[in-house]
């Protein structure tokens, strides 16, 4: 008899990858946060996980910018990556006018965070670390779509 699936005894876990899409900065923004960091979830696994939470601190230029802690799901199927767009609250160093500099030009970023996320085998922690420089100021990628503030990560 053939299975579609791996059996259970034979099933191993290894942790998604967790990556910085994208990073956008909007001073301007009116009744949206102004700071959305995207990251996209790749999941090697042979079964569907789901992020269940998502933690994580943004450093623009070494300036901190602010930090993230939220619960929520997103699910990735098995072999397969999603992208997840975070909005942040910026920490009171980061004014307006100081985001205001990260509107164009190249700009270092420095992510740290940590997902959790659910699987058959219970709760798994993976942290990240991501750096780097962005360019602020050019259209976005295509494939990234707008937060939208409703949604759970």
């Amino acid at each position: 008899m053939l299975l579609a699936c791996t059996p259970l005894g034979f099933w191993v876990y290894s942790h998604p990858s967790v990556t910085v899409s994208r990073v956008r900065v909007d001073a301007q923004a009116e009744g949206t946060l102004p700071v959305i960091v995207a990251l996209d979830v790749l999941n090697p696994n042979d079964y569907t996980i789901s992020a269940t939470r998502f933690e994580l601190m943004l450093l623009l230029d070494s300036l901190m910018i602010g930090r993230l802690k939220r619960d929520g799901r997103l699910v990735v199927g098995k072999g397969a990556a999603a992208t997840v767009a975070l909005p942040i609250e910026p920490d009171h160093d980061a004014s307006a006018s100081r985001l205001e500099a990260f509107r164009t030009g190249v700009h270092r970023f420095t992510v740290q965070g940590r997902a959790t996320f659910a699987t058959p085998f219970g709760k798994q922690d993976v942290r990240f670390a991501q750096e780097g420089d962005l360019v602020f100021g050019a259209p976005a990628s295509p494939t990234s779509a707008p937060a939208d503030p409703d949604a759970s990560p």
